[in-house]
């Protein structure tokens, strides 16, 4: 998945745009077993667990709160969750967190580095949610594994350690950020939204789409293909609302949302397109440009420091503004 065509990729051909920690995690992939559309989906995630461990093998482990695992029952199974309780723990809010992977790759696991520096950072609570994922289960399985943990979550919140009054938001990257999206659309009394590259728009139509094609920006669009006939049955389910929030019937009434962005990623014109109709809607919105990264960035703190702690210090602010 991750090494296709690199052949073509040196250092001598990367865009110029590029912050030297985007170079750094292009050399760790470059290193990286080649992966194709035909390895079986168990390698493809081993392989994805793998590259996780290599880029942030300095953080592992580092958190400085409690990690509990528990199980939800949800969608007639248990999904497995992660709460992370910082220390100094500020009890007034919680965030659920979907990570990304296409539906149908990464975990708790490969996004656990990402979690611990943002518990950290806010001092919220923060829960890793382990929703099923494609191909075994496609769409709406892992629509209504997420959202049924999420209204658990959020009917329970107290017995996740915070207040009766907590503010309760959404928060995910790339595909987790479209599970967030959708899902405050479809559960009441979520308090705010932290959108981190997310697709909005699983048709693939915005001129960013075109414009970062070549593998040096990471999310390729055999890699896109591959996912979407990984994680969809049928293709009349890329127009359904809860796959593809733009097109919803309508935007009132959603909580404030920040918006992270990658400069360089096909996926980028998406979160400037749901932020106009959010815009248009009365919500109150923020988007934060990470200049000179890719796709993929955020899961990545061992290599992406500075844009991590960019991102990091957004999160924080727009979480201490609600």
């Amino acid at each position: 998945m991750y090494r296709n065509n690199w052949s073509i990729l040196s250092s001598f051909f990367m865009d110029p745009r590029f912050t030297d920690e985007t170079r750094a995690f292009l050399n760790v992939i470059m290193q990286a077993p080649p992966s194709t559309n035909d390895i079986d989906i168990t390698t493809k995630r081993q392989q994805t667990e793998s590259l996780s461990v290599k880029m942030n093998e300095k953080l592992i482990d580092t958190f400085k709160g409690t990690l509990q695992e528990q199980k939800v029952a949800a969608n007639s199974t248990e999904i497995p969750i992660t709460i992370y309780t910082p220390v100094d723990v500020n009890t007034t809010k919680l965030v659920i967190f979907f990570h990304g992977g296409g539906w149908t790759l990464c975990s708790r696991k490969t996004h656990q580095a990402m979690v611990n520096m943002l518990a950290d950072a806010t001092k919220a609570v923060w829960i890793s949610v382990e929703y099923r994922l494609g191909p075994e289960h496609k769409f709406p399985t892992w629509w209504n594994d997420a959202y049924e943990v999420a209204q658990h979550i959020l009917e329970n919140k107290q017995s996740y350690g915070v207040d009766p009054s907590a503010k309760v938001g959404l928060a995910g990257d790339s595909a987790g950020g479209a599970l967030s999206a959708t899902i405050c659309r479809a559960l009441k009394n979520i308090d705010f939204q932290i959108l981190i590259y997310g697709i909005y728009d699983v048709r693939r139509t915005t001129p960013a789409f075109k414009e970062f094609v070549h593998p040096m920006y990471f999310l390729t669009p055999e890699m896109m293909d591959w996912t979407m006939s990984s994680a969809f049955a049928d293709t009349k389910d890329l127009t359904d609302p809860r796959a593809s929030v733009l097109l919803s019937s309508s935007f009132e009434g959603l909580p404030p949302c920040l918006f992270i962005v990658a400069e360089l990623d096909p996926l980028r014109d998406e979160s400037y397109a749901y932020q106009k109709v959010l815009d248009q809607a009365g919500v109150k919105t923020k988007l934060v440009l990470i200049k000179g990264v890719i796709h993929g960035f955020a899961s990545g703190p061992g290599v992406f420091p500075k844009a991590c702690a960019e991102m990091t210090n957004a999160i924080e602010e727009f979480m201490a503004s609600l």
